[in-house]
């Protein structure tokens, strides 16, 4: 049995990370914080496209697109052993979508209304509800947490655009690595299972982060941090009165139209989950049990959002198109923080390297604007990429798996590369 099986558990569940319509009065409320609305109705993301049977794929005939879907085309026939769905669109129109390779719970083949675990693209849902909040007056990026977590000693040091930006100095999880160890060094997996299985009450999460040293003073570098988007799901809830998921039904699900998406559910998954190869995830499994990690209400804001293709682009389309936060929010949500090391840091005036739920490419294209998170969980990767683009407008691509094999990260960068090297010429 390989040694400290907690570091695998971190990994797993973090990241590697409606059409646009006439952008709302800034004081003009969202929707009610209580009450539910009405769900907004998307139409068939398949209508007008071209199926093939053969390869499970829907495209447009758009001739000015035809280049993105032969791309496509490729990119699948290249992933042959992958397991889960891709969907390419801009705008106003779905230029390719793609069911790769695998059934659905009902012996379907997948399609862009198959539900997957998006893991950590959860965050830049998070992340825009809090946005939401500030422009209703309720919150600021300036609130300092100690105003909803007055027992945490260092919250008056941490801002809320601390932990939006990885920078509040606070461990990945609420429990930092020694916890989880025995005496002797060895990993404590009751501990762990209790942890990853909903076996902690809040308070129980929230002694373990506030008893912890910080990594670093706030504010000085990043970390990646699964507690500190959870602990923003949690001021969420107070502000509201409300769950974490029920708000985001109302005023992000609802209003986006994406009716097969939920937060903090068990169960309502339609992918079939396929088990990963590599030992030491065949392990962790063995050893939390078959069901692997079942955490909604612990891992709440950072992970837990389970959606599908189709939902995604609604979701996509209705943020960057000013449906559920403002042009101001949109501009401090991609107001990325890079690394001054990194070569295309002179692009930008700051210099960390996370923003509001969202990443520069990993690819680090420099002549093409290209923002993006992934999500990891035991059996489920994910990746939300979009671009701007002089030509075609906003592009969006978004790849959902239900199998994690050694080669799926990389499948799911040369695709998104593909896009954009082509979005270049």
């Amino acid at each position: 049995m390989r040694k400290h099986i907690y570091a695998l558990i971190v990994a797993l569940i973090l990241t590697l990370t409606g059409c646009a319509e006439k952008k709302r009065d800034t004081d003009t409320p969202i929707v009610p914080l209580i009450t539910e609305t009405v769900m907004a109705v998307n139409l068939d993301v398949t209508e007008g496209l071209v199926y093939d049977e053969t390869d499970n794929t829907w495209s447009t005939d758009d001739e000015e697109l035809q280049k993105f879907v032969d791309i496509m085309k490729n990119e699948c026939a290249e992933s042959k052993d992958e397991k889960g769905v891709r969907i390419l669109a801009a705008d106003d129109k779905i230029i390719f979508i793609a069911g790769l390779n695998s059934l659905d719970i009902d012996g379907n083949k997948v399609s862009a209304y198959t539900t997957y675990d998006i893991a950590s693209l959860s965050k830049m849902f998070t992340a825009t509800c809090i946005f939401q909040l500030c422009e209703q007056g309720k919150l600021s990026l300036d609130d300092t947490i100690d105003k909803f977590f007055p027992e945490f000693d260092r919250g008056k040091d941490i801002t809320i655009y601390d932990l939006l930006h990885m920078q509040a100095g606070l461990n990945r999880e609420f429990f930092p690595e020694n916890v989880m160890l025995n005496e002797d060094g060895s990993d404590n997996i009751e501990i762990a299972r209790k942890y990853y299985t909903d076996g902690y009450t809040d308070e129980e999460l929230l002694n373990g982060l506030f008893s912890s040293e910080l990594i670093c003073e706030p504010g000085t570098e990043s970390n990646y941090s699964n507690a500190g988007y959870t602990l923003l799901a949690m001021i969420i809830e107070k502000i509201t009165g409300i769950g974490y998921d029920e708000y985001v039904k109302n005023n992000i699900f609802n209003v986006c139209g994406m009716a097969h998406s939920s937060s903090m559910k068990t169960g309502d998954l339609t992918s079939v989950a396929e088990l990963p190869e590599e030992d030491e995830y065949i392990e962790f499994i063995e050893l939390m049990g078959s069901s692997g990690m079942d955490s909604p209400r612990t891992a709440r804001g950072a992970g837990g959002i389970h959606s599908c293709a189709a939902d995604m682009v609604a979701f996509d389309r209705a943020l960057i198109g000013g449906k559920l936060i403002n042009e101001d929010s949109l501009a401090k949500m991609f107001d990325l923080q890079l690394d001054p090391d990194n070569p295309v840091a002179s692009m930008y005036d700051n210099k960390y390297d996370y923003g509001c739920g969202w990443e520069l490419h990993p690819t680090r294209p420099t002549s093409i604007e290209a923002y993006w998170h992934g999500g990891d969980e035991i059996y489920y990767k994910s990746g939300n990429m979009y671009c701007k683009s002089e030509k075609y407008g906003n592009i969006y691509l978004i790849q959902l798996y239900s199998s994690r094999k050694e080669q799926t990260f990389d499948n799911m960068m040369h695709c998104d590369n593909s896009i954009i090297e082509a979005l270049k010429k």
